[in-house]
């Protein structure tokens, strides 16, 4: 039996927008899309590291372009749904990477960094599926994928902003994915381990890291970006396109999630 309905995915040129692009995870997921054909908006905070970011992608044959951007302001967030759609059109994928984890004990975090944490991490990608989200509609296809965490299933001692907006980014996806499945757009999100990202590395080696993996992962390793990348490549193809709503871990067994 046919029911007629297509099984869209990622085609040849379309739109990939990735926040937080310049370095880690957004960086692995800009220059995975790039040597897919896509034109790769890179959005980032540090100006040199989003300049290198599409720089890389251009050496690997893809386009993309750099937008600069301090997704805690949101007319900066507008300026750059602005200046994408300008550039490029209306994405087929929009990633939402970028994220802050401050530390401190509950009764040490101050209420601006946490506000600041939300505004980043779940505000910010907010303002950019409502910015971007008509035209989407109107083209009845497209994916957001957004980069949550085992901490939203474990919670983070130090970390009370990191943790609650990540356990609100699952949420947020199965709310955008009901709410946009009858106009053919999917949303997932990706549950990252403990990888090679700047992250983890903030307090302690490479050394150090690799051993953690080795003691406290199932599989032995710790991640790379490049793992989230293929996971993303996947989410966002035809193989994929009956599965939304979902949160997918990818951490070497660390947290199982059901």
């Amino acid at each position: 039996m046919n029911d007629r309905i297509e099984r869209d995915g990622f085609r040849k040129g379309d739109l990939v927008v990735v926040t937080g692009g310049g370095g880690g995870f957004g960086r692995a997921f800009c220059r995975r899309f790039g040597r897919m054909g896509a034109k790769v908006a890179v959005w980032e905070i540090n100006e040199a590291d989003g300049a290198e970011t599409a720089r890389l992608v251009r050496e690997d044959g893809g386009e993309a372009q750099f937008f600069k951007v301090d997704l805690s302001s949101a007319t900066q967030i507008d300026a750059a749904v602005e200046a994408t759609t300008r550039a490029f059109g209306t994405p087929y994928c929009i990633i939402n990477n970028a994220s802050i984890y401050p530390r401190a004990p509950i009764v040490e975090m101050s209420g601006e960094t946490f506000e600041r944490t939300m505004r980043v991490n779940i505000i910010a990608p907010f303002l950019i599926v409502k910015a971007f989200g008509a035209a989407m509609i109107a083209n009845r296809r497209g994916v957001v994928l957004n980069i949550a965490s085992g901490r939203a299933f474990e919670g983070a001692p130090n970390g009370i902003g990191y943790a609650t907006s990540k356990g609100a980014i699952l949420t947020f996806t199965k709310t955008i994915a009901l709410e946009w499945a009858k106009h053919n757009i999917r949303c997932n999100s990706i549950v990252p381990g403990v990888s090679f990202t700047a992250q983890p590395l903030e307090n302690t080696t490479p050394e150090e890291l690799v051993e953690r993996g080795r003691k406290t992962i199932p599989l032995g390793r710790i991640g790379y970006p490049e793992d989230m990348a293929g996971l993303a490549a996947f989410l966002v193809s035809e193989d994929a396109s009956y599965m939304t709503g979902q949160a997918i871990a990818m951490n070497g067994g660390r947290v199982l999630i059901s």
